[in-house]
């Protein structure tokens, strides 16, 4: 153990300057002094790794809030998806019913005059309208609500052959301000199908048509930017999106 009594000269001499500066301290003080400074050292060292580990928890805070928002975003995606697949299963058990076919192969097989039903069943799906009325490409698709859009808009060649998507009759064949020369067809039993921006229009209202006959060829009248024909389905007048029928098979 040190004396009380004894002391520690500290000198501090500047590089290059002849002055110097001296102090003498006892040692319980100097010991102390290190002491201290050696405490504020490690508090400090201890500081930074809190700094640093709650740096570390606030990133992980971050990435599982973002997580979590993906997480709701998908939840959200998967809700309207299966909203979505209930509105088609019954759109599919409300055309079923239309055309008379029943969901069990087994009961048909098994009853009488089922040929007959067959081809009644055959003349129905005619009236579906699950025809593309051209071959090219979407520019833009169907969107529910009553700022959406009620159709498909398929982009072609002007003069391109337009088709009707299903056999039936023309309930209009004229000029739409909107969807300027435009054709409409009823299909029968709430069926409907409707065909602007046509260059030019080769049915008349009251013409009898039949599945892929030419109605009128593609265009860019009315309200369009560039040649393009708009499809629209209807079923009873209510808005249905034309690609679950065109992808049917019916």
């Amino acid at each position: 153990m040190f004396e009380r009594s004894r002391k520690v000269s500290v000198i501090l001499a500047p590089h290059r300057s002849s002055k110097s500066w001296s102090r003498v301290v006892p040692l319980p003080v100097l010991l102390g002094i290190g002491v201290v400074s050696l405490a504020l050292v490690l508090g400090f060292f201890m500081l930074l790794l809190q700094v640093a580990e709650l740096s570390s928890q606030a990133r992980e805070v971050v990435s599982l809030r973002e997580e979590n928002a993906a997480l709701r975003d998908q939840v959200r995606r998967v809700d309207g998806l299966e909203a979505e697949v209930i509105r088609l299963q019954e759109l599919e058990t409300r055309i079923r019913r239309w055309a008379g076919i029943e969901p069990n192969a087994e009961s048909m097989r098994s009853e009488p005059g089922r040929q007959v039903r067959w081809e009644r069943e055959d003349e129905l799906l005619e009236e579906i309208p699950a025809l593309s009325p051209v071959e090219g490409w979407i520019s833009r698709g169907f969107e529910a609500g009553p700022e959406g859009h009620p159709g498909i808009d398929f982009v072609g060649e002007t003069g391109t052959p337009v088709r009707a998507s299903a056999v039936g009759v023309v309930r209009f064949a004229g000029w739409d301000e909107d969807l300027g020369r435009t054709v409409v067809l009823d299909h029968g039993n709430g069926f409907t199908t409707r065909y602007g921006h046509n260059d030019s229009l080769l049915v008349n209202t009251g013409d009898p048509v039949s599945r892929g006959d030419v109605v009128a060829t593609l265009g860019n009248t009315g309200r369009s930017s560039a040649p393009h024909v708009h499809f629209e389905v209807r079923l009873e007048e209510e808005l249905i999106d034309p690609s679950y029928l065109l992808a049917s098979g019916f």
